[in-house]
């Protein structure tokens, strides 16, 4: 399995419709709500990481492209037809792993700050040949990050509209597994109110590490 080449898509290509303002760009502990994810998946025992945007510059990922570079082979690629909708963006990043030989991706939403490598690598090593899909699993239902298996790539090229790779999974087409993973690092962060919530949730803890550092 750890000859295999897993690529991670990460979909950061919304319009933040819900938020009014780049979510991505939001200070959030001490980094960007968009860079916080980034910085676990790069030590995860993913391969390739794909970054799908719908701008050429964001300024959010400007700030974090020398730790990727120093920490994995990455890409950045544009999804010109983003304003369509989710799926679009998907293609974009399913496409791009196809052309790097890709036997599995794990697709990520650029909004959940709180996913750990450990969650990762969790969907990684259970990966078997037995199942076309792994996925992150909150007691309710399922959520990203999702890993699909080479097998998949076709059916989710074919998604539509605003939809994302859940609403694939609906259709019982291909058969999975789901692990379960604790809902607060499942959190997708969409409108003004979550933020304000997260924001003085998380940057307190993180005070209080760095002052425990100090001794």
């Amino acid at each position: 399995m750890y000859n295999e080449n897993i690529v991670g898509i990460y979909l950061a290509a919304g319009h933040s419709s819900r938020m009014g303002t780049c979510k991505l760009s939001l200070p959030l502990a001490g980094d960007s709500l968009g860079t916080m994810a980034l910085k676990e998946i790069v030590k995860s025992k993913l391969n390739h990481l794909v970054i799908v945007t719908k701008d050429f510059q964001p300024t959010w990922l400007r700030t974090i492209e020398p730790y990727l570079t120093n920490s994995i082979h990455w890409e950045h690629i544009i999804s010109l037809q983003a304003h369509l909708g989710q799926s679009y963006s998907l293609r974009t990043g399913i496409q791009r792993a196809k052309q790097v030989g890709a036997d599995a991706v794990i697709i990520f939403l650029a909004d959940q700050p709180f996913i750990t490598s450990q969650l990762i690598n969790k969907l990684i090593d259970r990966k078997s040949n037995e199942y076309d899909f792994i996925a992150s699993f909150d007691g309710v239902s399922i959520k990203p990050p999702i890993l699909f298996q080479k097998k998949g790539f076709d059916s989710l090229l074919k998604i539509n509209g605003d939809q994302g790779a859940r609403s694939f999974l609906k259709t019982g087409m291909l058969k999975g597994l789901k692990i379960n993973i604790n809902d607060n690092q499942l959190i997708d962060i969409d409108t003004l109110e979550q933020y304000e919530t997260y924001k003085q949730i998380v940057s307190p803890q993180l005070c209080l590490i760095k002052e425990s550092t100090r001794f």
